[in-house]
């Protein structure tokens, strides 16, 4: 236990010290976000990320799908069961943190080491694993994506004022992303590998989890999805400890 906090303070710290680039910073104060939102002053932005290579297959389909053992991951639920194996609720009070951004770097083997299944199988393949598909007379082609959830941890009793989907690659920079399951500016991406794309709430055991899935399926670029959270705390709080 003594260690794991340790590890989390130690990501916590490198966030909030990071500000020399907002974009590469894990949590910023919410006005140093582009764009920022009305009354930005008084909040605090987590930044989660994902980042998947180009594909190597061409797809065949507008909207390319993640296939159903990936749709089948409840990645709230199972991450934040990972993390409670770890922490205890002191421990997670003030918790914000890019959680897949810390996965895909493999800088938190104390809670992957609770993940099993395909949950685990897709990120020790850092998500970038396609399953072969068989062929037949009858296919249409390939019909799958590389997908990856984006995960970003907040307090527990932190008051959301929003969030904002990204997509980002070194041939055309960062662009926004519109919800529902709507191709990104950028092209051959999107959020949302079924009909909703907006981020799912996980909240159990004092800690809180917003996940989006991020799809890629362009085979130029590889690809940044992002997930910005925008919170308060209450008075006198930061989003790390103290301790």
């Amino acid at each position: 236990m003594k260690k794991f906090v340790l590890v989390l303070l130690s990501l916590m710290t490198l966030g909030l010290c990071a500000s020399g680039s907002p974009r590469q910073a894990a949590i910023i104060r919410a006005c140093q976000v582009k764009d920022a939102p009305t009354n930005c002053e008084h909040m605090w932005a987590v930044i989660a990320h994902v980042r998947l290579p180009k594909q190597p297959v061409t797809t065949v389909v507008a909207r390319p799908g993640c296939g159903s053992k990936f749709g089948g991951i409840d990645w709230g639920r199972t991450v934040a069961d990972a993390i409670l194996a770890e922490a205890d609720r002191e421990t997670l009070e003030n918790l914000a943190m890019d959680v897949s951004g810390a996965l895909q770097k493999r800088l938190v083997p104390q809670i992957a080491r609770h993940i099993r299944g395909d949950a685990a199988s897709s990120i020790e393949n850092n998500f970038s694993k396609l399953t072969p598909k068989a062929w037949s007379p009858s296919s249409p082609g390939y019909d799958l994506a590389l997908c990856a959830p984006v995960i970003a941890a907040v307090p527990a009793d932190a008051t959301v004022r929003g969030y904002r989907l990204q997509a980002s690659d070194e041939n055309r920079g960062e662009m926004d992303c519109t919800e529902g399951s709507i191709e990104c500016a950028l092209g051959h991406s999107r959020f949302g590998a079924c009909s909703h794309a907006a981020p799912a709430i996980t909240s159990m055991g004092g800690i809180t989890l917003y996940t989006a899935v991020f799809v890629n399926w362009s085979t130029d670029w590889a690809r940044e999805g992002r997930l910005i959270i925008f919170f308060e705390l209450p008075a006198g709080r930061v989003p790390m400890s103290q301790n």
